[in-house]
Order: C-alpha cells, then structure tokens, then sequence
C-alpha cells in the first residue's frame, strides 16, 4: 500500500469537514435572515462538530477539542438565551485557547497587550451603563476573551485576526446586551464568530504555517 493514498485521503477529507463548516455558516446566517429559530439551532449545533472533526484530521490538539466542544455548549446556551451559563461555557473555551497560544508564542509582545488593554477597559467604560445586573459576568468573561485575543496575537497573523474577529463578535453581543441594537447586528456576531473559530482553529493544526 502506498502510505501517500492515505495521506491524500486525509486531506481530501478535511477538505469536505471544512467546506461543511463553510456551507452550515451559510445557511445559519440564512436562518437568521428568515427568522427560523429551528434551524438556526440546528445550523449553530452543527458548526463546532464539524470543524473540530476537521481540525482533529490536520494534527489539532485534545485542548483545542476540547475548547470547541465547550463552545458547543455555549452556543446551545445562547440560542436558548441563557446568558450567563453561555459565558461560562465560552469562558471554558477561552481559558483553553489562552493555554495553548501562551504556550506556543514565540514572542510576547507588551504593546499588543497594552493595546488590548486599552480596548478592554474603554469597552467597559462604554457599555457598562446599559448592562444592568450582567456587568460583573460580561466583566470576567470579556477579560478571558481579551486574554485570547492578546495571546493568538502573539502567534502570528493567523491566530491573531482569529482572536480579535472572536473579540469583535463577543463586542457586538455586549452591544446589543447594552441596549444598542442595529439591524445587521445578529449577522455580524455570527460572521466574525464562525471566521474566527477556523482561523483559531487552523494556527493550532500541524498544517498552519505562520
């Protein structure tokens, strides 16, 4: 046998996982514009499976499974608006995207995190009078966000736009927490999310080249 078939299998493979991923954010996003609550949860069910199933194909870590699989979890949680069990289960998922980042970051750079730093407090600042009783947990939780962002950005282009695309997204749903909402708001929030989660994704697999 020859072992290159089965590496060829692989890829082919992975390539059908990622393009899945691609189709389902597609359609949730269509779900979202024809106001379908049944498929919208069953478009947002299937995202995280399927690109774990493709980043576990291209070498990624238990750890990064296991972040996805709690974002499983949160995004169950949110589409059933339930705020704060959903932050935590993505607090999950931050605190294991933050230890295989901080861990593999070949150079930690000050002025990325002082920047972030900025933006996290002036957020803060900015929403925290329409937030009501979540300030304290959107608080903790966009810390933990913020902490993804600072430590993919260490990791080159990939991880980095993949942490501050999953920043934004968070940002738009403290938005809309705050009493500020805009039409293209949901859409926004799953565009960067579903962006975000593969390029966080792909700089964690053997197959990122920074």
């Amino acid at each position: 046998m020859d072992p290159s078939n089965g590496t060829i299998g692989k890829m082919k493979r992975g390539t059908g996982w990622l393009a899945a991923y691609g189709v389902l954010s597609a359609a949730h996003l269509v779900a979202i514009a024809i106001d379908e609550t049944w498929s919208q949860l069953v478009t947002k069910v299937l995202l995280m499976p399927t690109l774990a199933v493709w980043a576990r194909l291209n070498g990624g870590p238990v750890t990064l499974l296991v972040g996805l699989a709690a974002s499983l979890v949160g995004d169950v949680l949110l589409q059933v608006d339930q705020l704060v069990p959903g932050m935590a289960a993505f607090g999950v998922a931050h605190v294991c995207y933050v230890r295989m980042f901080a861990r593999r970051a070949q150079r930690r750079s000050l002025a990325v995190l002082a920047a972030y730093g900025v933006v996290w407090v002036t957020a803060l600042v900015l929403l925290w009078p329409g937030l009501g009783d979540n300030r304290i947990p959107v608080a903790v939780y966009s810390l933990l966000l913020t902490a993804t962002a600072v430590t993919s950005g260490w990791n080159g282009w990939r991880g980095g736009v993949g942490g501050a695309l999953f920043l934004v997204s968070d940002g738009l749903i403290g938005v809309g927490l705050a009493g500020h909402e805009f039409g293209a708001r949901p859409y926004l929030v799953m565009a960067t999310y579903c962006i975000a989660q593969y390029l966080l994704s792909s700089s964690l697999t053997d197959g990122d080249s920074r």
